[in-house]
């Protein structure tokens, strides 16, 4: 299964998402990496690509106003060989999220998000990453962004 998908994307919201519909912009700052964490020097970069296009498809582009800024650190990485393997090969990164009302500088919402492979050839870095921007994007989705297509249809 995992070949087919790739690296499933789990959101674990700090509180509850606030209705970000008024939203028309992000900017996506530079993500970190938490102190002592060994992680792919690619990372980084990968995550915030990711996020970037999956904040487009909700309609959020760099230069929309109002605006958000996301800000995050990984703060979990582990890959298929560091986990027990009684219960599979398991890889997985955690991104401390955070939205920023980009206006105001007061915080909207905080987040987990998470890219997990269960499957070793979906386990790559870039996999990874693009099981975090899935997080993203089921988090834009519960705060009322629909996918761009889906404005064009109303």
């Amino acid at each position: 299964m995992g070949v087919a998908r790739g690296a499933s994307g789990k959101l674990v919201t700090v509180a509850m998402v606030p209705d970000l519909t008024a939203y028309k912009g992000i900017r996506v700052e530079r993500i970190a990496v938490a102190a002592d964490l060994d992680v792919p020097a690619e990372m980084p970069d990968l995550i915030r690509t990711d996020l970037t296009a999956v904040a487009a498809g909700r309609g959020l582009t760099p230069d929309g106003q109002p605006a958000l800024t996301l800000s995050g650190e990984i703060v979990h990485y582990e890959t298929a060989g560091t986990v027990d393997t009684a219960i599979g090969p398991l890889a997985e990164v955690i991104v401390r999220a955070k939205l920023v009302n980009a206006q105001r500088g007061n915080v909207v919402a905080l987040a987990n998000l998470v890219g997990r492979s269960k499957a070793t050839v979906s386990s790559s870095p870039k996999d990874l990453s693009a099981g975090v921007g899935k997080a993203l994007d089921k988090w834009l989705k519960e705060g009322g962004l629909k996918k761009a297509k889906e404005n064009e249809k109303e």
